[in-house]
């Protein structure tokens, strides 16, 4: 047991030590040149890099493979107004070949290409990238990291003193209140003391004849309640009630035998007033311990106090259109119902018929009809596929297909495309298929020769719409450059097919890649994915054996395809 955690250890320790460590990031600028340092801490097994720039979004990536950061994930604000590095965020990326430590930085407008020279010093652990001349001031990220480190910690304590300075005012606000209160409590005996001595001494003239008696209005609610409102709507029940006296929520008692308890000065008993609206409240009264609530059975309400007014509310079942509304006052109660009315439904006909009335150009059939969708036809371009039955390499084979078979596109499934073919439904491998526009030039010639042999046209969907094609300039390459455009070398906006060639296809399930090497210069490659920009144009489509191109010049668009060689040196 002990020589299992012994080597267990051992490979822990290995591990640790394989990984690269960054100490910190800084800006250096000299007369000449700036320099984005990355530290090490040791020069010992420095880690794989990348650099990677986006015009569009102005962001600057430099990634490591197998490295830590010794500060940590973050973002970090440099200088907004900065024409280098006005921001900088930290994190990792999981890839499936190495763990990547990436770091994104928001840049400047001197910033504009990730071709930069790369160089290292102070014995090989600080590795630098050579920016352009600045006038940026030299920084660290590790002192910002201690600037913004203390200034949270001056925030905190900042906030901790205004917490503590409102709970004392807060303190002294209630304090005022309670001597207040006991104040008018006292005059209020007074008044009643010096009232009760007045009755009991009547004047001559209240033995002749009796004062008439004031008689109060009749009050709808039991004493010391000013108003109940109960409120109904979509998912969602309401219960508020207003007491002469502010409710505290400190006063209120846990439902004891659903029954809520709040402790309020009042008549020690009342009558019960049964409310006869809501499923939360079913009955309110008084007693010696203040003022009962109970509730209906199961009736788990929120409780909640605002302003002094309680609040119960619990989610409803009851699917209402709009709103039922109950509230009860000492002068009567009322109830009321804000249903929304339901939209009518407009038949396509009626809808047609207003339009022609209201309108004075007509739609012709013809133009309704072309504006119904059509659906996309996908072809298979590997040499044999299975038909699934479900989205998954187990399920059953419903058919099995070849090159150049046409499917009807249906829906999309993750790795798998829902398709129809014949009268089949099933399910096929996304990249054994492809799109009309999506084939490359080897591939349509191969289908052209196919449907000449079998005297069909190659575009059978497309036929069906001749009339109203889009009018454009298109043509295929057929994998030969273009002899009308100037040949350019590699440049900052990306790269020149041109001057490349396809020497490796990376074939991912999700996500495949081409390695690109220049023709002059074989030691200097790329590496593309499906969607990244090239010179005057991106990478289409990227299949097993090549990759096709969309390129646009001069108001011209061509499909330009690369194919990997053979053992010969021909293209396959």
């Amino acid at each position: 047991m002990n020589k299992i955690k012994t080597l267990l250890l051992i490979a822990f320790l290995s591990s640790i030590s394989f990984a690269a460590k960054i100490n910190d990031v800084s800006l250096v600028c000299k007369k000449e040149k700036c320099h984005l340092v990355f530290q090490f801490a040791s020069a010992k097994d420095l880690p794989s890099f990348f650099q990677k720039y986006e015009a569009s979004s102005k962001k600057f990536t430099v990634a490591f493979s197998e490295t830590d950061f010794i500060l940590g994930e973050g973002s970090f604000d440099i200088d907004a107004k900065s024409s280098l590095i006005q921001k900088m965020k930290v994190f990792t990326e999981q890839s499936k070949k190495a763990n990547l430590l990436k770091f994104e930085f928001t840049v400047g407008s001197l910033i504009t290409s990730d071709k930069n020279k790369i160089n290292l010093a102070n014995n090989g652990t600080d590795f630098g990238l050579e920016l352009v001349k600045s006038t940026d001031k030299d920084w660290a990220i590790s002192k910002k990291f201690a600037e913004q480190k203390k200034a949270a910690e001056k925030a905190a304590l900042e906030e901790k003193k205004n917490a503590g300075k409102k709970a004392l005012e807060e303190k002294v606000r209630l304090a005022e209140e309670k001597k207040a209160a006991e104040k008018a409590a006292l005059e209020e005996k007074k008044r009643l003391a010096q009232e009760k001595k007045t009755v009991g001494k009547p004047s001559t003239e209240s033995k002749t004849a009796k004062a008439p008696i004031e008689s109060k209005p009749v009050s709808a609610l039991i004493e010391g309640i000013q108003e109940m409102i109960a409120l109904s709507s979509f998912g969602l029940e309401q219960f508020q009630l207003v007491t002469d006296d502010n409710i505290l929520l400190s006063n209120i008692s846990k439902p004891n035998r659903q029954v809520i308890t709040i402790g309020l000065a009042g008549p020690a008993k009342s009558p019960v007033f049964k409310v006869n609206a809501g499923t939360i409240v079913k009955s309110i009264y008084w007693s010696t311990y203040g003022l009962n609530i109970e509730l209906h059975p199961g009736i788990q309400p929120s409780i909640i106090v605002r302003k002094g007014v309680l609040i119960l509310q619990v989610t409803s079942d009851k699917k209402i259109d709009g709103m039922l509304y109950w509230h009860a006052k000492p002068s009567g109660i009322k109830q009321r119902q804000w249903i929304a009315a339901k939209e009518g439904l407009v038949s396509f006909d009626a809808f047609t018929k207003k339009l022609e009335s209201e309108s004075k150009k007509l739609v012709s059939v013809s133009q309704t009809f072309y504006l119904r969708p059509t659906a996309r036809e996908l072809i298979v371009v590997s040499e044999e596929i299975e038909l699934l039955a479900k989205p998954n390499e187990k399920a059953q084979v419903l058919q099995r297909l070849v090159f150049s078979d046409r499917l009807v596109s249906l829906e999309n499934a993750g790795l798998f495309q829902k398709v129809q073919f014949n009268n089949k439904t099933g399910f096929v491998y996304k990249r054994a298929v492809s799109f009309r526009d999506e084939l490359s030039s080897m591939q349509l010639e191969r289908l052209k020769q196919i449907a000449f042999e079998k005297g069909e046209n190659l575009d059978s969907i497309a036929s069906r719409f001749e009339t109203i094609s889009e009018d454009r300039v298109a043509y295929s390459s057929f994998g030969r450059r273009d002899p009308f455009v100037e040949i350019k070398g590699l440049v900052e906006e990306g790269i020149n097919i041109d001057q490349v060639e396809l020497v490796g296809i990376i074939w991912e399930t999700q996500e495949p890649m081409a390695i690109l090497a220049e023709s002059k210069n074989p030691t200097i490659s790329y590496t593309i994915k499906e969607g990244d920009k090239i010179l005057n144009g991106k990478v289409l489509k990227i299949t097993q054996t090549d990759v096709l191109f969309l390129i646009q010049e001069f108001g011209v668009s061509r499909r330009y395809s690369m194919g990997l060689p053979d053992k010969y040196g021909s293209l396959k």
